[in-house]
This record gives C-alpha cells, sequence and structure tokens, in this order.
C-alpha cells in the first residue's frame, strides 16, 4: 500500500523541516549551558569565550591581540604552549564554521565573514 501526500505551502514546510542553521550555532556558542546541561555559565568552553570577543571586533580582528585577551581570561601571565594551542583549535573551528578568514593584506589579522544579523 502507498499513500501519496500534496502539499502546496511549500515555503512553509520548508521552513518546518530545514532548522534554522546560524540561530542554532549563534543560541550555542553565546550560551553554551543550554546544551551543554550545566547550571556553571562562567565555565564555557574555549570557543565559545572566543566567539563572545568576536561580537567586540570590528571587520578584521588581529590575532595577537586577541590571543593576549584569551591569556589574561584564562588568567596567565605568558602565553603557554598549551594556551596557544587551545587559542588555536579555537579559531581553525570558528574558521571551519564560516566566522573568519585568513586575510592577504595582514597576515597577523583574520577577516570576519558575512554571518552576522541574528
Amino acid at each position: 500500500m502507498h499513500e501519496i501526500v500534496w502539499y502546496s505551502e511549500y515555503t512553509e514546510l520548508q521552513s518546518l523541516l530545514m532548522g534554522k542553521c546560524r540561530t542554532a550555532l549563534h543560541r550555542g556558542l553565546s550560551s553554551p549551558h543550554l546544551y551543554l546541561q550545566t547550571t556553571d555559565s562562567s565555565s564555557k568552553p574555549d570557543i565559545c569565550h572566543l566567539y563572545d570577543h568576536y561580537h567586540e571586533h570590528g571587520r578584521l580582528i588581529c590575532l595577537h591581540d586577541w590571543i593576549q585577551s584569551y591569556n589574561s581570561y584564562l588568567g596567565g601571565k605568558k602565553i603557554s604552549n598549551e594556551t596557544h594551542a587551545r587559542f588555536i583549535r579555537a579559531v581553525s573551528e570558528l574558521q571551519f564554521m564560516g566566522y573568519l578568514k585568513p586575510t592577504k593584506r595582514k597576515t597577523d589579522h583574520v577577516a570576519k565573514l558575512s554571518l552576522m544579523g541574528y
């Protein structure tokens, strides 16, 4: 037995079946405690902390300034190898998700991409 269903409201059906990826990413990165099921909102993953600073910068972000602010967030005085590795990993994840891209004019900067208006 087979059934055929005809539905004429394509846009409404599409919005229900296809989630809003940008909104879900923004919500997950800005409020990770909702997804991680923790009550402590101060212990955020590294990528979430960098995402908060991502919104504070202009079109270009200086990586040196960004890692300095990240290091001060962690409470370090000197940037350790572990801090540097965690920072690079979080920046790479943001780049993979489409929030950043490297620039050719300034090698120590990254450019924001157009995933802005939420």
